[in-house]
């Protein structure tokens, strides 16, 4: 259920802090006893002790995760229901393994919690749909039966109910202070095509900010002179990373910052303080499977007209209204046990709200050595922004009876997968063409999936759709018959190239194995391919037609192939200048490595040129996306835990923060409320590009991270 703004201000007013906030505010007052059995709170403290103590402490005391007992647990479970609390541990426990508890056992664990803070065990045994406050519970039970130091230190033995916060009269000062509170999402306008098309200055409406996926900010009050004074502006605490890996890049829109956090929660923020304004929790259902933590990562939400796009993780597309947080419309595309997930974010053109579908690999149905790897491969969905319906559909993986389908040695339709979208696509309006990257096919080896030697369309494709009627009009594909996992679902901008005394408008790209490619936007003719050397499965590129050799399958002896799975790059995207006309990438040269060499390289291309301007070596590589301003500055982060910012014109550091809470494995921004330039970078959870970048430099791997917490952290100049 979405969550009150109203009620969530209210509740940070008064203090009293609930995990549900709105759903609690009718629980308090009911007066339904709870009950539990000594067996089932004796099964929960075996489980506790197994599965829990090493976070929560021994006692429940907390340390290095939260508290379950005493004052801390108290003051956050008071008004918040047994059933909730259970839901929660259900959900969020254990941190590897979020859900994958059974019901039995959570409610064994919600018993144990409740007679560990003082709760007597009776006759009947606890069920789910306990709606009784855990405060209420805890109140009633006698003070013999309470932990000493505990609840009966810190309460009376039968102190009545807390009100709603909805029953509690607002003095004028705190009526004063909650329409303050409230004011920014009173100024927020509806995103009209337009602003889609060329946004405010200090907004950031998409994924890479403008259609075209530069991920440039035309604000200029940070330049290269001042941006040595940055200092923290907010923090915001995030999730724990065991919910979700932290790859998010918020949104802004008229001072209001809309975040992905943790799990399957939306919140809108005041971009100015960080105040949270409203939350809405999508519920996943019950039975969802339990999917290792990088399938439930996010990576970008959307915003059109009065609503936010959220394509949640078991298939679903839901339209929330950007002031209230309430949910429009919510509408299916799959069947959430296919496992397929949504990872990329929305893309939202006109009328139409486009996303792609992510995981999607064959596998046996409902085996463990096929989990994760749903039949039929990936496709992406247009569908109409004020109703969600769905308009149409590509399927990224040809199917026999579609064009492309015989590339696939006339393997069956449920044996053919892979082609998954990990990002949102880009868009060029004086085309009306929209561009996705495809990954790679599943499995990797051609031998094992039965396609030796075919293509496989569409994996590792740049495929551009006519966003009206989701029409393939051409695609180009980097890499056919691929059995070394090379994908091309990354970033595609959309920049002019100068080529041979021409001017083009090409979409440029760079696959996993590193080399930067671009193709005429309108046509896909194949324009030029630079590549760094940080790979050696590409043996060989036409300079004119794009053609190219790889290394055979499988590999002769002696021969290492590089990168490897993870890429020369993966997710974090680079970014474009037009004030330099130069597109900067991060990459991991893993081939160097083995020959003694700094494996850490920052490049920068000069696309009139075809020459890399910048080749900056570092111990360790770059883990979040880059950005670029107008000030002249380029932001990225490294797995150390430092943000920097770099001179666009040669690559000199500018700035250091102070080492952060933990790896900034996100994507950065930059917006403005009020006249005011800020840099946002959220930061936690390493992830598997955080973990591999780590493993370049493995005296950093060794080193204690900081607090287990995600944290967006925002900076401004003093």
């Amino acid at each position: 259920m979405p969550k009150s703004p109203v009620v969530l201000l209210c509740v940070s007013i008064f203090g009293f802090v609930g995990p549900g906030l709105a759903p609690v505010v009718d629980a308090v007052a009911q007066t339904t006893t709870t009950g539990f059995t000594p067996a089932q709170a004796e099964q929960g403290a075996a489980i506790y002790r197994d599965s829990c103590a090493g976070c929560h402490g021994a006692n429940l005391q907390g340390s290095p995760a939260t508290a379950l007992s005493g004052a801390a647990f108290l003051s956050r479970w008071r008004t918040g229901t047994v059933a909730e609390l259970a839901s929660v541990i259900h959900r969020t426990m254990p941190p590897d393994r979020p859900g994958s508890l059974s019901e039995a056992a959570v409610l064994a664990l919600t018993a144990y919690i409740l007679q560990s803070n003082g709760a007597s065990a009776g006759t009947r045994a606890l069920g789910n749909a306990e709606q009784a406050p855990v405060g209420q519970v805890l109140s009633a039970a006698s003070p013999a039966a309470r932990a000493p130091g505990e609840i009966n230190d810190l309460t009376p033995a039968t102190p009545p109910p807390p009100p709603s916060p909805s029953q509690i009269p607002l003095t004028p000062h705190a009526e004063a202070r909650l329409a303050a509170m409230r004011a920014p999402l009173e100024r927020l306008r509806p995103v009209s095509d337009e602003m889609q098309r060329n946004p405010p200055a200090g907004d950031w409406l998409h994924w890479r900010r403008t259609y075209d996926g530069w991920a440039f900010s035309p604000l200029n009050q940070i330049t290269r002179d001042n941006v040595k004074n940055l200092k923290v502006a907010w923090t915001s605490s995030m999730a724990s990373p065991s919910d979700a890996v932290n790859e998010i890049t918020p949104l802004v829109h008229d001072g209001i910052m809309f975040l992905w956090n943790f799990g399957e929660t939306i919140q809108a923020l005041d971009a100015k303080t960080g105040t949270v304004l409203w939350q809405y929790v999508h519920d996943l259902p019950k039975d969802y499977p339990q999917l290792p933590g990088f399938y439930r990562t996010k990576r970008s939400l959307g915003i059109g007209g009065n609503k936010l796009i959220v394509p949640t993780i078991d298939m679903r597309i839901v339209a929330l209204d950007i002031t209230t947080g309430k949910k429009i419309w919510d509408v299916s595309t799959d069947d959430y046990k296919s496992e397929r997930t949504y990872n990329s974010g929305p893309l939202i053109v006109k009328d139409k709200v486009i996303v792609g579908a992510g995981n999607c690999s064959p596998g046996s149905a409902n085996s463990r050595a096929g989990a994760y790897f749903p039949r039929g491969g990936c496709f992406i969905t247009g569908h109409d922004l004020e109703t969600g319906k769905e308009l149409w559909r590509f399927n990224t993986v040809a199917r026999a009876s579609e064009p492309g389908g015989d590339t696939w040695n006339d393997l069956p339709d449920e044996m053919r997968g892979g082609s998954a979208i990990w990002v949102a696509g880009q868009y060029d309006p004086d085309l009306n063409l929209t561009f996705w990257g495809t990954g790679s096919p599943s499995p990797w080896s051609t031998v094992t999936r039965g396609t030796f030697g075919a293509m496989g369309l569409y994996m590792n494709s740049t495929l551009a759709l006519d966003p009206d009627n989701g029409k393939l009009v051409w695609h180009y594909q980097h890499i056919g018959a691929d059995p070394y996992d090379q994908d091309y679902a990354f970033e595609h901008i959309v920049a002019p190239v100068t080529l041979r005394g021409r001017r083009h408008k090409a979409v440029i790209t760079v696959g996993k194995a590193g080399v930067f490619e671009a193709l005429d936007a309108a046509t896909g003719k194949f324009l030029f391919a630079a590549d760094p050397g940080a790979q050696n499965v590409i043996t060989s590129i036409d300079p004119v037609t794009g053609a190219r050799t790889f290394l055979p399958e499988p590999l002769p002896a002696g021969v290492t192939r590089c990168p490897g799975n993870i890429g020369a790059r993966n997710f974090p995207a680079g970014a474009y200048s037009p004030s330099t006309n130069l597109y900067y990438l991060p990459i991991t040269d893993t081939c160097m490595k083995r020959m003694g060499e700094t494996p850490a390289r920052f490049l920068a291309l000069d696309l009139n040129t075809q020459k890399f301007v910048w080749d900056v070596r570092s111990r360790l590589p770059q883990s979040s996306g880059v950005l670029t301003t107008a000030g002249g500055l380029v932001f990225s982060a490294t797995p150390d835990g430092y943000f920097r910012a770099f001179d666009d014109r040669d690559g000199k550091v500018l700035w250091e923060s102070p080492r952060l809470n933990d790896i900034p494995n996100a994507f950065p921004i930059s917006y403005s409320v009020d006249g005011k330039q800020y840099v946002a970078m959220p930061v936690g959870n390493t992830g598997l590009q955080g973990r591999s970048a780590l493993n370049t430099a493995p005296e950093y791997r060794a080193m204690p991270r900081g607090a287990s917490s995600s944290v967006l952290w925002v900076w401004e100049l003093p």
